[in-house]
């Protein structure tokens, strides 16, 4: 037997317990033919073949336990090789041959142990990812229940007309319904109007804002082609109309602007104050920024506090006199006023509500613009803190609960998410227009409104928000 035969051999050995019907096959002719070189005297008893009648014989062979001695020289001839121990190998026939020195019975593989211990692992580890989606999912469900029962129903949503961007990326459609808790929807405004873009290839997320008294064209409302109609209007005009105020402005944006909307969700007051409550039970910090109210700069900024009429007023809720209102340039009368103070600080639902609806510094709308991308900015980076993963699970079901809007539970638990955490550059904001990029103009009410460029901001726009 040649040294490259008895390495297969060897090879063959130490993995017996492992080999296939036909590598049996060829280990038996190899011992066979060990045998034949080996000294015929120590065989001269045994002369049968070791190898098996059928294919079955060779799943049913049983070994005894080799005796380990020096192995054979490879440098010498095996028929010369010097003191060849005897070994049985029992057949399943009960026939016998005889078995070198050398052979020594297997051992068992310890690959096996450590495959065990990974899958032990992964098991461990799906098991705890498998809990924490279940416990998610139970704070969804309780935080659904919670907003239910505040609101006292569900926010139902409207008929929308999905437009989707060919690239792959996400528009939703945020608007904030500028309705008092004694107004109907009728007379409701939209106070803010932002499109949240969502895009998973870059990972990217943009918010642009629109102005509320940009003058555009408001199909079947407007006359002909031209640009006489204020914005925010066309969730009113929508809304009188068999509820279709999201349809109306998602429609007008993509008239004006060429951009699609696939999403929607539309919050009024009361809304927004439950929901920040809801993700932020200690309050949210923010840095609250104004600019001069009549030219000074305040060390407490008075802020309409219109949810005073029906949660009672809040403990730096000040009431004004229409005379003291007026000299600080507030022309809609007195009232009660919440003093917010300029800084860092936390703030509770209704706090933050006022503080980004407010408009009265000399920055006027575009103050509010930018007071309201900061808001949803800051909401958004303090989701990446993994500590508010089951909070927010809870405060997704409250949102989903107090929110009108039509994005499926299945977006905001896997996209929602992925988007939060992926953010990797922060969230650019722009507004539309410009500060100052406009001219003085009335709409078709006679009230003033911005005459913008609109080819500019078309083109604007689709960069920054697909098509």
């Amino acid at each position: 037997m040649t040294e490259k035969k008895y390495k297969r051999l060897e090879y063959l050995r130490h993995n017996i317990n492992y080999l296939t019907i036909r590598e049996r096959q060829e280990y038996y002719d190899l011992l066979n033919e060990l045998k034949r070189d080996t000294n015929n005297s120590e065989y001269e008893d045994d002369q049968e073949q070791v190898i098996p009648e059928t294919q079955n014989n060779y799943e049913q062979q049983s070994y005894s336990d080799y005796e380990e001695e020096n192995r054979p020289n490879y440098s010498t001839d095996y028929s010369s090789s010097s003191r060849q121990q005897r070994q049985t190998i029992h057949s399943s026939n009960n026939r016998s041959t005889k078995v070198p020195r050398g052979f020594k019975q297997p051992k068992k593989d310890k690959g096996n142990k450590k495959t065990k211990k990974k899958r032990h692992w992964f098991r461990g580890i799906l098991s705890v990812i498998v809990l924490i989606i279940v416990v998610m999912a139970g704070f969804f469900v309780y935080g659904y229940q919670r907003g239910v029962k505040h609101e006292g129903s569900v926010a139902k949503a409207e008929k929308f007309t999905s437009r989707k961007n060919t690239d792959g990326s996400v528009n939703i459609l945020l608007l904030g319904a500028d309705k008092r808790p004694w107004q109907s929807d009728g007379i409701a405004h939209t106070d803010t109007i932002m499109v949240l873009h969502v895009n998973a290839k870059d990972h990217q997320t943009r918010i642009v804002s629109f102005m509320r008294d940009t003058l555009v064209n408001i199909p079947d409302v407007s006359s002909g082609d031209s640009q006489d109609s204020k914005i925010n209007s066309a969730f009113t005009i929508g809304e009188q109309y068999n509820k279709q105020g999201v349809d109306l402005m998602s429609e007008t944006l993509n008239k004006n602007f060429g951009i699609n909307c696939q999403y929607y969700a539309v919050v009024d007051f009361s809304s927004f104050a439950t929901i920040v409550d809801s993700l932020f039970p200690t309050g949210l910090k923010i840095d609250a920024k104004f600019s001069t109210v009549n030219g000074e700069n305040l060390a407490a900024v008075p802020v309409p506090d219109d949810l005073a009429a029906t949660e009672g007023k809040a403990s730096n809720d000040k009431d004004l006199t229409a005379d003291e209102a007026a000299a600080l340039g507030y022309p809609d009368g007195g009232g009660t006023f919440m003093m917010i103070k300029p800084g860092v600080q936390k703030m509770n639902g209704r706090m933050l509500l006022n503080y980004a609806r407010f408009r009265h510094d000399d920055e006027g709308d575009f103050g509010r613009v930018k007071r309201q991308q900061q808001v949803v900015e800051t909401m958004m980076s303090k989701f990446k803190n993994p500590l508010t993963l089951f909070t927010a699970s809870s405060a997704l079901g409250t949102t989903r609960a107090v929110t009108m809007t039509n994005i499926p539970n299945s977006f905001l638990l896997t996209t929602g998410f992925k988007t939060v955490f992926d953010i990797k550059n922060g969230i650019k904001s722009t507004t539309i227009p410009e500060n100052g990029d406009w001219v003085d103009a009335y709409d078709r009410y006679d009230g003033l409104g911005l005459s913008i460029d609109m080819d500019k901001y078309r083109s604007e726009a689709q960069s920054l928000l697909g098509q």
